[in-house]
């Protein structure tokens, strides 16, 4: 019997259902992920009970990057740019592998590191207070709102 060959597929089509499948295995991935996570809403809670994000998600798009902008401008007037967030970190990097572990210097560092945060919370804070007082009447109450929402659905995700 003489042997017939297959036709080959040809290759724009093998092409189309490779990218076909790997669409398809792409919309599962995201249904599922949507489905584990509850939605775009539903992030997770890592933040949950920090006040300041909590107060700063409730803002506008242009009042959290105007925040953000006289946040970022502030740390400039104070000279801290993020490049000494690295300086920090790097020296209690040098002071956890000095030999012999200096345990004085590491507790400096970590407090060191501890009062730059509380600095930065405190210019957060103030560009916060700053950026509401400069709301009008509407706008705040609107803002009060959407803290008022958030702080229902948090309640809602709590008791569960």
């Amino acid at each position: 019997m003489a042997d017939v060959a297959k036709p080959k597929t040809p290759l724009w089509i093998r092409a189309t259902l490779f990218l076909s499948l790997a669409l398809n295995i792409l919309v599962i991935g995201v249904v599922i992920g949507f489905l584990v996570v509850g939605g775009p809403g539903k992030r997770p809670d890592r933040d949950r009970f920090d006040f300041g994000s909590f107060y700063t998600r409730a803002l506008s798009d242009q009042d959290r990057r105007a925040l953000r902008r006289d946040f970022e401008d502030g740390l400039r007037g104070q000279g801290r740019e993020h490049g000494a967030f690295i300086t920090d970190l790097r020296s209690t990097l040098d002071a956890i592998r000095a030999t012999p572990f200096d345990r004085d210097a590491f507790v400096a560092a970590m407090s060191d590191q501890a009062d730059k945060r509380a600095q930065r919370e405190e210019m957060g804070r103030q560009a916060l207070a700053n950026r509401i007082a400069s709301m009008t009447d509407e706008e705040r109450a609107a803002y009060a709102d959407r803290i008022e929402a958030r702080l229902s659905e948090l309640a809602g995700r709590i008791r569960r």
